[in-house]
Parts: structure tokens; sequence; C-alpha cells
């Protein structure tokens, strides 16, 4: 072979090499942007899916946050109503000692009274000693008015009504109270 040959057959060889290397240079590089491209969308997938458990995590840590607020406002309702119970257990003592002291009150009026119906019965004439031992002996707890007290119509002085008719003291008592009664 003759050294042209030969040298075209070495020139052909590193063209041939040249362009293999180029083609495989291509191949390798579509390859590797291929690869990089392959490993940014895996990567974007894992941060998709980060994001997403970011998400899941806040939500998680809302619902914890509700969670405690509602655990503090109902621990705070409880002490509200055991504040109110405290405050209502306070008011009903209040009001039992205003009854005491209401009941005590009246039994001091109710005494006055009595003592005053006795007084006034001592006064009145028309009141004889067997309704004033009565009125005694009951220890004025019932003692009825006067004029609510059986009379003895006999025992009554009469008065005179100016036209010769005579009236009982009581009936013309009753004629100030309801002066249609003595026709009645």
């Amino acid at each position: 072979m003759d050294t042209t040959t030969l040298i075209w057959v070495i020139v052909a060889i590193i063209v041939v090499l040249v362009v293999v290397g180029i083609v495989i240079g291509l191949v390798a590089r579509r390859r590797s942007t291929a690869h990089r491209e392959a490993q940014h969308r895996r990567a974007e997938e894992i941060r998709e899916k980060a994001r997403e458990s970011e998400i899941a995590a806040q939500e998680r840590e809302a619902e914890a946050a509700r969670a405690r607020a509602d655990a503090a406002a109902a621990a705070a309702d409880a002490e509200r109503a055991k504040a109110e119970a405290a405050r209502a257990e306070v008011e009903a003592r209040r009001r039992q000692d205003d009854i005491a002291e209401h009941e005590a009150d009246a039994a001091k009026r109710r005494a006055e009274y009595e003592e005053s119906l006795a007084k006034a019965d001592k006064i009145d004439p028309l009141v004889d000693d067997r309704d004033r031992a009565a009125t005694a002996g009951r220890g004025g707890a019932d003692a009825a008015p006067v004029e609510a007290r059986p009379v003895d119509h006999h025992d009554q002085p009469r008065i005179d009504a100016g036209d010769g008719d005579r009236l009982d003291r009581s009936d013309t008592r009753a004629e100030r109270r309801d002066p249609g009664a003595a026709g009645a």
C-alpha cells in the first residue's frame, strides 16, 4: 500500500473517529440534559410533596391551636361558671340573712300589733273582761279585731238614735263601716 493510501485510510479513520466522537458527545450531552431534566422534575416533585406536607402540617397546627383555644375557652367558661356559682351562693346567703332579718322584723311588728290590740282592748269600754281574758289566754296570737268578736248585745249600752228608736253601739259601728248594712 502506498503512503498516500495509508494517509487516506488514517485520515478516514480519524474522520470516522471524530464523527463517532461528535455523535457520542452529542448523545452524551442529550442524555446528560435528559438526566438533568429528569432530576429536576424529580426534585420538583419532591418539593411539591414537601409543600403539601408543609400545608398539612400547618393545617394540623391550626387544628391544634383551635383545639387549644377551645380548651382554653371551655376552661374559662368553667371558671366563669364557678365564679357565678360562688356569687350565687353568696347572694343566696345574703338573701337568707335578709329573710331572717325580715322575719325578725315581722315578728317584732306582730308583737307590737298584739301589744297595741291588748292596750286598745284595755282602754275600750265595749270590750268586757271575758274578751280580755280570752285575748290574754291566746297570747294575743289569734286576737281578732273588736268588730269581728262575738258581741252579747244585752251587755251593751243602748243609744238613742234621735227618732225614738234605740240602737246597739255595735249596730252604730257597723253603720259607720257600711251604711247599707244596718237595713240588711
